[in-house]
């Protein structure tokens, strides 16, 4: 080969990787001031600190691991300060044009992520974080559950609005599904309100009145319960794939996923005492802790 011949031959391998370079370029990523969380009862923090025996379902949202916050009135009452994402992003980022959005719901399963990701669009959100799925493996029967092929059909309907509607360079952080049978592993060692042992309260799965069948119920065989525990462990298979296909073939927004909640040892005391089944604060602090560790602005 002459001179001329490598000389072309190199400037075209450098022309393709350029072009290459260039495919998968992504958009500068925004600053994270605009919060959305995509979520359920656990992102509102249900029954985290404070009850309401006549509201068994009580937001506490200032303990929320994503949206939380800790201001006067939380200090002078004793809250517990969860450290959520959203004052982790005030602490690291600052607190100026900084926004804070809760679009979950109580009782939302993945049918409910097109609307609440629709949401975060309009409010033009810099960062989405995203902890769906607990309801659809908590059913009151197995059949009640949704198949795979319907899990994800109802998050990439979401992800698809989220593709279509974020500003460029958004951020959306997607977390596993907690690991809901460590939940049933601890039944022998939680009590509701201090004397009440909540085996006695997950029985009512029974009448559909408490949730989770698929997993409290006490009916349920081992071979039950880790079936279902196999439909956990499929749905956030399901979540790290779309992650990572959304994340390779959309240039303008960034995706991440993390199975951190799912592999964290809950412990009692970071079960509520009122539910027997929400994080408590100390359990929501946690979910803070390592999902943001774990996250993408974890080095700021």
């Amino acid at each position: 080969m002459n001179k001329m011949s490598r000389f072309v031959a190199v400037l075209a391998a450098a022309s393709f990787l350029a072009a290459s370079s260039l495919a998968h370029a992504k958009d500068p990523q925004r600053v994270p001031r605009r919060l959305s969380s995509v979520g359920d009862s656990i992102t509102e923090a249900i029954n985290a600190e404070e009850y309401n025996i006549f509201n068994p379902i009580n937001p506490n949202h200032w303990a929320s691991w994503a949206n939380g916050y800790h201001g006067f009135w939380e200090w002078l009452l004793g809250r517990t300060n969860v450290h959520s994402h959203n004052q982790r992003i005030s602490s690291a980022f600052g607190s100026w044009w900084r926004k804070n959005y809760m679009e979950a719901v109580s009782g939302a399963d993945s049918y409910d992520i097109p609307q609440q990701m629709s949401q975060s669009v309009a409010h033009a959100a810099d960062y989405v974080t995203v902890f769906m799925g607990h309801n659809d493996v908590c059913q009151n029967t197995f059949a009640e559950i949704p198949t795979d092929a319907q899990f994800e059909a109802n998050v990439r309907a979401g992800l698809d609005e989220l593709k279509a509607g974020l500003p460029n360079g958004a951020t959306i952080y997607v977390v596993g599904i907690v690991d809901i049978y460590k939940l049933y592993q601890l039944g022998d060692q939680l009590t509701s309100l201090g004397f009440i042992d909540c085996r006695l309260i997950w029985a009512t799965t029974l009448f559909g009145i408490f949730p989770c069948g698929t997993m409290l119920n006490p009916l349920n065989s081992e071979a039950d319960r880790l079936y279902t525990r196999s439909r956990n462990i499929a749905f956030n298979q399901i979540l790290q794939n779309l992650v990572a296909e959304y994340n390779a073939n959309d240039p303008h927004h960034y995706y991440e996923y993390t199975d951190e909640a799912f592999n964290y040892d809950f412990v009692p005391s970071q079960v509520s005492g009122f539910d027997c089944f929400h994080p408590s604060a100390e359990g929501q602090k946690e979910l803070a802790r390592v999902t943001w560790e774990a996250g993408p602005f974890s080095a700021y």
